[in-house]
């Protein structure tokens, strides 16, 4: 391919050798041709998106299978490993049950359930009279 000199808004040139491309005057379409143009691209784009995660998923693949892996096992092995907002989160066991009704329980983390913070209140901040 040629390397192809192109400028910018500002008239800076660039060069990128990957590209053959024609600068098009966009001042010369209407607005239906620029909505064409528009649809166009948009088009394009996903079609290269999806070229290039198919791409990059085969370049993955290989070189997993270089260093004697399956792409299943580096991803099992990465979902079971999973730290923050998509990891599983675990319960804690209850430690208090409200007297009134027993099967209401807390685990002593995170906010306080109201029937908590009205024992705290007639009965002060000794909790052991709620603890399981």
């Amino acid at each position: 391919m040629a390397e192809t000199a192109l400028h910018n808004e500002r008239g800076i040139e660039f060069q990128r050798p990957d590209l053959e491309i024609t600068v098009t005057d966009l001042s010369k379409y209407d607005y239906a041709g620029l909505t064409q143009l528009k649809k166009e691209i948009e088009t394009e784009l996903v079609r290269r998106k999806e070229q290039e995660k198919k791409q990059l998923l085969s370049d993955i693949e290989a070189r997993a299978a270089e260093s004697g892996f399956s792409l299943a096992e580096l991803l099992a092995l990465a979902a079971s490993g999973k730290k923050g907002a998509g990891a599983k989160k675990t319960v804690g066991a209850a430690q208090f049950a409200n007297p009134a009704n027993p099967e209401q329980t807390w685990t002593g983390r995170g906010r306080k359930p109201q029937w908590v913070l009205d024992y705290i209140a007639s009965h002060g901040e000794d909790l052991s009279g709620l603890r399981i």
